[in-house]
């Protein structure tokens, strides 16, 4: 039986970075926000692991959907195959979590197309193992990522609209990043663990001038996200930039507000897209 699932992006709603740990990572305080832009991936019975990919780039034995369906074979000793089918929607190196989403997405499904005897927090375990995003993914909606980013805790999903404005910016630019952030880059936490409180307690959605950790270092590596920025700002929005970028969004309550800044950006021959928020559970995989 074909089994398929939706594996969405996520945007970062602030991200501070604490300070570089002694294990060589950096503490950070983000919040992390599933939306309606996915992949999709698709699982067929196979005697072998395969993989293709309408992006033939990504179809390679690195890709994070393979690594996640040899780690689950290994860890439960199961033999069985799969062939499995990827259709990207989310570009590549953007900020946005695609391979990180399209991982979770293997996890999920290959534990239902072998029949395995694993729960939740043994699968959330294995996405451990492939980052700290897999493990996000795995339930979606809205999380207070701590730590490494891999300390979870969800909120509630605030109703939001998005204009996104992708930018690829490599399949090394995270690491590149992160390598470049000096402590002048660095923040208490304050900000983010502020607003999600106010999620928590119900107040909803009130928030500009998000911070992240990454402006200095990002606006430096990619001066196109300064073109973005005054496009968004020039529309009359708020502009943010997505993880550690290089992708720039938007935040809204107002559906009417973000489809026209990305209206306004479209006619400057910008690429812009409007998705919304994705509590946990919105995109439900489907026989």
């Amino acid at each position: 039986m074909r089994l398929v699932a939706w594996a969405p992006a996520k945007v970062n709603l602030g991200l501070e970075v604490l300070g570089r740990r002694s294990d060589g990572y950096h503490d950070l305080v983000t919040i992390l926000q599933t939306v309606s832009l996915a992949d999709e991936l698709s699982v067929s019975p196979s005697e072998d692991l395969t993989l293709v990919c309408d992006d033939p780039s990504l179809a390679v034995t690195e890709n994070l959907v393979l690594r996640a369906a040899h780690l689950l074979r290994a860890s439960t000793g199961t033999s069985q195959g799969a062939h499995l089918e990827l259709h990207k929607a989310i570009p590549a190196g953007a900020g946005l979590g695609g391979g990180s989403s399209d991982a979770a997405a293997a996890l999920r499904l290959l534990r239902r197309a072998w029949d395995l005897n694993l729960d939740d927090r043994a699968l959330q375990r294995l996405a451990g193992h492939l980052g700290a995003d897999v493990a996000f993914f795995l339930r979606g909606g809205t999380q207070l990522a701590t730590g490494r980013g891999d300390e979870l805790e969800p909120l509630p999903t605030p109703a939001l609209w998005i204009v996104l404005i992708p930018i690829e910016g490599g399949a090394d630019k995270t690491s590149r990043l992160y390598r470049a952030l000096r402590p002048e880059d660095w923040s208490d936490g304050s900000r983010v663990t502020a607003l999600a409180a106010r999620l928590r307690s119900g107040q909803g959605w009130e928030e500009r001038g998000l911070p992240n950790a990454f402006e200095r270092v990002a606006l430096a590596t990619y001066p196109v996200i300064g073109e973005a920025w005054r496009l968004i700002r020039d529309a009359g929005g708020e502009p943010v930039l997505c993880g550690a970028g290089p992708s720039v969004v938007s935040i809204h309550r107002d559906r009417e507000q973000a489809e026209r800044i990305a209206a306004f950006v479209r006619s400057a021959g910008w690429k812009a897209l409007v998705v919304r928020s994705l509590g946990p559970g919105e995109w439900p995989d489907v026989p």
